[in-house]
């Protein structure tokens, strides 16, 4: 009998038979959303994403040794299970003594392993190991079934993988029960797991309800014929054993009565299935609601997720609430490393007196579901508004199961009634939680909350904020920061030049606006009032941040790349022959940017510019001379960058940007005095005072809003009817969510490793023995991974990180050499995993923009919460030398 087997996952559930502890795996935790199994048998502790590849890997590894081990102490005879006769020295004496019970009318069990053949005469018994085992016959004696061996049943065979069992789990009876209050309780928690199986595979594989239908009834039917096929061998079998007839109609009634059945009539349709979801989950229902009908007398609607009950759900979930609970503390320097650092959330009056008030981050935009190029493109174009708290850690925040479905409406419908309209339930629940607050449970006291800001690409703020939704040069104010004109920001680089639009010049320019009979519909660029500045807490000019993806990745970016490309092919620095070679043939590791049609435009994505910004120096500077002013541009734009995107600024870096921005913008109008400033240019001269007031923008960016969009792209794909789409995505969308909260203590992602491998602590080399022992790590025996997810970054050997950053703004990078984890955690997390670095000798290289690196034979054992960044970098070959650039900035500690 091996030792107890305890449950890595909720450490609750502890048994000696792994067929108990099968079954609470299968009942209690397969159908989690983020499964994650460690191995408890002997100390194995290796990682599973799947129920059956943990079971495979139990009957492949752990069954398979122990038998190995029941087997090598054995002696050289047999003894027959039929007599219990021993000493029978070989497996042909064996067949010949069975023969001898089958002459005296005794049935008789093939002897071979993982055979269950029966047989009544010697002749077929003789016959069948004939043909099936003849070449078994010369083996070992381990090929037998245990019970000719002598053995006694273990917590892994097979008779004890199929036996019940008495054990219970907090009380909770398991597989068999004695009483019909416990066969209860196994009935329901069978049906729950029934159910989030049906959830899961419905909403993960975006199937539509009539394909799930389908399976259910092809399911049910092979499981009819099957468990008839069975009734029919139990039934055949006892009969001939002569059992009483009242006994085989209690078998009887017990199939006709299963449990799968039950299931089944209780899940078959979409109705009762939604309705069972709602009961057991946290399922939060989109209300429709109403507008008046239009000029076609058709009913207009939308789709509105009750705000508060949105939040009562989400809050409900242990990991969230500790997050909010635990707001993230300041940083010990000047350092701004979330929205809560900024000026703008200290100036709050309700942010500034209670830290865990709600941070309610809205987002809105707009997206197609269908082809954008096709024939419907725009009749089915949707309005979104999601939100997220921006109290959930940034690391945290970045999930896209955090980001909530707030309002889905057709676009056509909010052109036509507009914002007040459409965001006035979600206004009215806003009130009620900036003035009654909302109760949660376990927490002593109400909890608050307003919006901090809206996220969204410029015309989607424009829109919300009330101001004009145009940006061509003949509208005379397009910045919703300032009251520059259009003349001034081509000729004005500095923010303090303008004038900062604030509530009460915006008020005064909404009502001459509302005066305005010129035929303008705006007044310095305000058309009318926003609806969301009805808050108690919350100011359009105090809540709209700029959008780095947009402004700086697709925008700055996007126009200025191919103008310093083409100016350099004038130079004849380059052809552009070998500009598009280059492109083609580099390493650029993930986020490859496509290779160009011609120097006019580059089309990429968002994260494909931001790899093509930070490497292309390094790309084409071999080509260019040092010095040369529009090569200067893009080193100058590639600081900006790095500054922009930091996830943690300090004030003089702020100040550092803002002269950076300053020499860009004269730089670029010197070598490019043909060229228009686009408003993206003139929106990128306000940021350093935006990363003052909001903290970092890499908090306030739309980049992981947009990527929820691909959620509902997909899925109307998938689904092919868009009739009432906004109801039908609403709804889908809440009942992914519930799943994605069934689980309290695994809601946020889950650290991985990838193929970790035991190996033998002294066997590994001399300076890592010596960094484990340094950490305080005594194990004889520690993993070693060739990949590791933390906090979804991707950690592997050959990449750099950096463990040192230094006065005079040096920093010091290492290369990892190897990953460790401690074989006596069975969870993974950045606690735990320990990068084996070599520290490298480094030099910033001007002319490239990268930092050139060499080993420096000093080794060391971090763990990934020591680094002194989280990001970790590729390695680029250029002339033979080593360079790495930097994703974002460092603040300096």
């Amino acid at each position: 009998m091996t030792s107890e087997i305890v449950c890595t996952i909720c450490a609750t559930f502890s048994s000696s038979k792994i067929c108990d502890f099968f079954r609470h795996i299968n009942m209690k935790h397969r159908t989690d959303p983020q499964l994650s199994l460690h191995c408890p048998i002997d100390g194995c502790w290796k990682p599973y994403a799947s129920f059956n590849a943990y079971k495979s890997h139990v009957y492949r590894i752990h069954m398979k040794s122990q038998r190995k081990r029941e087997t090598s102490d054995l002696s050289c005879h047999i003894t027959c299970a039929v007599c219990s006769m021993e000493n029978i020295s070989n497996i042909k004496l064996l067949i010949s003594h069975l023969s001898s019970h089958l002459l005296n009318s005794v049935t008789v069990i093939c002897p071979f392993d993982k055979c269950s053949c029966t047989y009544d005469k010697a002749s077929s018994l003789r016959s069948h190991i004939c043909r099936v085992h003849s070449p078994l016959c010369n083996k070992d004696n381990s090929v037998l079934k245990h019970e000719y061996l002598g053995i006694s049943t273990s917590a892994f065979s097979d008779q004890a993988i199929n036996e019940p069992t008495d054990l219970t789990e907090k009380g909770r009876p398991t597989m068999h029960t004695a009483s019909h209050e416990q066969g209860d309780n196994f009935e329901n928690n069978f049906i729950d797991s029934f159910a989030l199986s049906i959830l899961k595979i419905q909403e993960l594989c975006y199937l539509p309800v009539s394909t799930v239908d389908t399976i259910l009834s092809e399911i049910n039917g092979i499981h009819e014929l099957s468990f008839d096929a069975l009734q029919f061998q139990i039934i055949s079998l006892l009969t001939k054993q002569n059992v009483d007839v009242s006994v085989l109609d209690q078998i009887k009634e017990c199939f006709y009565q299963n449990i799968f059945d039950k299931s089944v009539s209780y899940l078959k349709s979409n109705y009762l299935r939604n309705k069972y979801w709602k009961r057991q989950l946290r399922y939060v229902e989109p209300v429709r609601i109403t507008l008046d009908k239009n000029e076609c007398h058709k009913s207009r609607s939308f789709e509105y997720i009750p705000l508060l009950e949105s939040l009562k759900s989400i809050l409900s979930v242990h990991q969230v609430l500790t997050d909010v609970m635990n707001p993230l503390p300041k940083p010990k320097s000047d350092a701004m490393q979330d929205f809560s650092h900024g000026r703008y959330f200290k100036e709050n009056a309700l942010f500034s007196k209670s830290e865990i008030a709600l941070q309610i981050i809205l987002y809105f935009d707009e997206f197609e579901v269908v082809n954008t190029l096709g024939s419907k493109r725009g009749i089915h174009k949707i309005a979104a508004v999601y939100y997220t708290l921006g109290n959930i850690y940034p690391w945290h925040r970045s999930e896209l199961k955090t980001i909530q479905l707030c309002v889905l409406c057709p676009n056509t419908i909010l052109k036509n009634v507009g914002f007040d309209e459409v965001l006035k339930p979600l206004i009215y629940d806003l009130h009620i939680l900036e003035t009654v607050g909302i109760e949660i449970l376990n927490v002593e006291q109400k909890l608050f909350g307003t919006v901090a800001f809206v996220a969204a690409d410029n015309l989607g703020s424009h829109r919300i904020g009330g101001f004009v939704e145009s940006f061509s040069s003949n509208v005379e104010n397009i910045c919703r920061f300032c009251l520059g004109t259009s003349n001034q920001i081509q000729t004005q680089y500095n923010s303090d030049q303008f004038e900062f639009r604030n509530e009460v010049n915006y008020s005064n320019h909404v009502k001459k606006a509302a005066q305005d009979t010129g035929g303008r519909a705006h007044y310095l660029g305000v058309k009318h009032d926003s609806v969301l500045n009805n808050l108690n807490y919350y100011h359009i000019t105090r809540g709209l941040p700029p959008d780095c993806m947009h402004d700086v990745l697709q925008g700055v970016c996007r126009y200025e790349l191919p103008l310093i490309l083409q100016k350099l092919e004038k130079q004849k620095h380059f052809s552009r022959t070998t500009s598009f070679k280059i492109m083609k043939t580099w390493k650029y590791g993930v986020n490859k940017p496509p290779v160009p049609k011609s120097l006019n435009s580059i089309p990429s994505s968002a994260s494909q510019m931001w790899t093509l910004v930070r490497i292309l120096p390094l790309m084409i500077g071999e080509y260019v001379p040092i010095g040369d002013e529009t090569y200067e541009i893009l080193l100058i734009l590639k600081l900006i960058v790095e500054l922009v995107f930091a996830p943690e600024i300090q004030i003089q870096q702020i100040a550092y940007l803002d002269s950076l921005i300053k020499e860009h913008m004269e730089i670029f109008t010197e070598m490019f005095p043909e060229q228009r400033i686009i408003p993206k240019q003139h929106f990128l001269i306000h940021y350093p005072s935006h990363i003052f007031n909001y903290g970092p923008l890499h908090s306030c960016w739309c980049m992981r809003f947009e990527s929820k969009h691909n959620y509902f792209k997909i899925l109307s794909h998938r689904l092919g009817n868009f009739t009432n789409i906004c109801y039908t995505l609403a709804t889908r969308h809440q009942r992914l969510q519930a799943f994605l909260t069934t689980s309290d203590d695994d809601y946020f992602r889950v650290d991985k490793i990838t193929s970790p491998v035991n190996v033998m602590t002294a066997t590994l080399r001399m300076e890592l023995q010596n960094g484990l022992l340094q950490k305080g790590i005594f194990d004889t025996n520690i993993y070693q991974t060739s990949k590791v997810f933390v906090n979804g970054v991707t950690y592997q050997p050959g990449m750099y990180v950096v463990t040192n950053l230094m006065e005079l703004n040096e920093i010091e990078f290492s290369k990892i050499l190897g990953i460790y984890q401690q074989s006596t955690m069975c969870h993974t997390s950045q606690d735990n995993i320990l990068p084996f670095v070599e520290s490298q000798i480094s030099s910033f290289h001007h002319h490239y923009g990268a930092i050139e690196v060499d080993n420096k034979d000093k080794f060391c054992l971090y763990y990934v919460n020591e680094l002194t960044d989280y990001y970790p970098l590729d390695e680029y070959i250029v002339d033979g030398k080593k360079f790495i650039c930097l994703k974002h900035a460092l603040a300096l500690k």
